[in-house]
């Protein structure tokens, strides 16, 4: 059974102060009540250097632990093109129209590959099963 990430809100919900760095991680409005992770998800519409650059930054300033990607439109496991500083790919899924990624924060070890099919592939990270799903 995959364990609660339930959250609730600490002090002024649904408002996060910006930041003087862009760069630095974002005050949490938000406090664990049990087991969590952070999951960015997005469609990028092609995974170029710029958008790796821009995704590694905001997943450093969401203190993101996964980040789920679709049509990344790599059309196969060119080295270099999955590359997002600070995170681990553990699966991608190359297609012509349905392409998908999902990356583990660097500093996490117990993330692996559970399943893939045409629209969805899913990891276990600890006790958490995550779906990518297109």
């Amino acid at each position: 059974m995959i364990q609660p990430a339930d959250r609730i809100p600490a002090g002024n919900p649904g408002h996060v102060l910006p930041t003087e760095d862009p760069d630095a991680p974002e005050s949490s409005d938000f406090q664990a009540i049990g087991p969590a992770l952070r999951v960015l998800t997005l469609n990028v519409e092609g995974l170029s250097a710029a958008k790796r650059t821009l995704l590694s930054s905001l997943a450093k300033r969401q203190r993101a632990d996964v980040i789920c990607l679709q049509e990344t439109h790599v059309a196969n496991h060119v080295a270099g093109r999955y590359t997002i500083g600070g995170f681990d790919l553990i699966t991608a899924t190359p297609d012509a129209k349905f392409d998908r990624a999902i990356y583990v924060r660097s500093d996490i070890t117990d993330a692996s590959p559970i399943s893939s099919s045409t629209f969805c592939d899913i990891i276990q990270v600890g006790g958490f099963r995550i779906a990518n799903v297109y």
